[in-house]
């Protein structure tokens, strides 16, 4: 499971990729060490204007107990859409922390865009509960060493097609397959400061020998 992202990229890049404009200025405060509960950047569609916009939503989380709804596989989409009162987003990331398989050391380790300072992830919005959970799919072959699922990463076309709900889920998914390439993504071992959740600095991230 993904339960642990980054997002720190600056407004006028966001603003940029998904084309939209915010006067909101405390969408972007950056923050290295995100969980459940924590608040999101997440697009989405407004259908009476048309437009994208973004807001800040809560991540999986209804109450200081619940850990649910934090992602859900591609494979369980249409389960999960009939059982929740949802609409497709985009979120707004930086970057994702995963943990290799069975390690008892717990390095993580922080996989963001090579080329590029937004990460946009399928999303869903639950707007009974107002929480937004990740979409995840199988890892590719540079993340499956670690973990199985990763988060269904987005382009900027595939984006706007992901918040169109006349576009069919099945033609989603097949057109984000393969979408990036290995040597589009960054995988670097990062500080194990990362697994206390009151650390939450820019230190986070940077990338220590491996």
């Amino acid at each position: 499971m993904v339960n642990r992202v980054a997002f720190f990229a600056d407004k006028d890049e966001v603003e940029a990729y998904f084309g939209l404009k915010t006067k909101k200025e405390v969408i972007f405060e950056p923050s290295y060490n995100m969980a459940a509960g924590t608040q999101l950047p997440v697009i989405l569609l407004n259908e009476e204007t048309e437009n994208t916009e973004i807001q800040r939503v809560r991540w999986g989380k209804t109450t200081d107990s619940d850990q649910k709804n934090l992602t859900v596989y591609n494979e369980e989409l249409k389960a999960f859409l009939r059982s929740k009162k949802t609409k497709r987003c985009v979120v707004a990331l930086s970057g994702f922390y995963i943990w290799k398989k069975d390690d008892p050391n717990k390095q993580p380790f922080f996989v963001r865009m090579l080329n590029d300072s937004v990460m946009a992830v399928a999303g869903l919005y639950d707007y009974e509960n107002e929480i937004v959970t990740l979409v995840t799919a199988d890892s590719n072959t540079l993340i499956q060493p670690m973990t199985e699922h990763m988060p269904l990463l987005l382009n900027r076309a595939l984006s706007d097609s992901w918040l169109d709900k006349k576009i069919s889920m099945d033609e989603l998914l097949k057109n984000s397959e393969d979408l990036y390439k290995l040597t589009d993504l960054s995988v670097l071992k990062v500080s194990k400061k990362v697994n206390d959740l009151k650390n939450n600095d820019p230190k986070l991230i940077q990338p220590i020998p491996k």
